[in-house]
């Protein structure tokens, strides 16, 4: 995939000889996530696409909405929750739900620019830059 060219679904498929095959089943300009993960969740995918986060349906790649400038941050799932770390070292979290965006929560955890992926381990969250790293322990909640 180019640069800027967006994103597509692969199926992959191994054939009775052992050689695997591609078949694309839909491609989107809509979904420009350079080195940012994606997070799939019921069906959709969310991720930020140059900055702004967005989601596509997963069956056919249809934008359903896209706001909320994060800058080139990384995001993980979290049970039912986006944790999202934006560029500028916020920590945000998102209810992933495809009718719109919306911020549950966000808070300051590092200065400077982030592009690493945080990491959850239970009740630590682990976060970093070029210049910084910090750890978190956040309120889980018990099942």
């Amino acid at each position: 995939m180019l640069f800027r060219s967006g994103s597509e679904l692969l199926q992959i498929r191994k054939d009775a000889g052992g050689a695997f095959n591609a078949t694309r089943i839909w491609k989107s300009n809509r979904l420009k996530a350079k080195f940012t993960d994606l997070v799939y969740h019921d069906g959709y995918i969310y991720g930020l696409d140059d900055g702004i986060m967005a989601c596509l349906d997963a069956s056919n790649g249809e934008q359903k909405w896209k706001e909320g400038r994060y800058g080139h941050g990384q995001e993980i799932l979290v049970g039912e929750v986006v944790l999202l770390t934006a560029e500028s070292g916020e920590v945000i979290l998102l209810d992933p739900n495809p009718q719109g965006s919306r911020e549950l929560t966000r808070f300051s955890a590092l200065r400077g620019k982030t592009w690493n992926p945080p990491a959850l381990a239970g009740q630590y969250l682990l976060v970093r830059n070029d210049k910084e790293a910090a750890c978190y322990r956040l309120p889980v909640a018990q099942p």
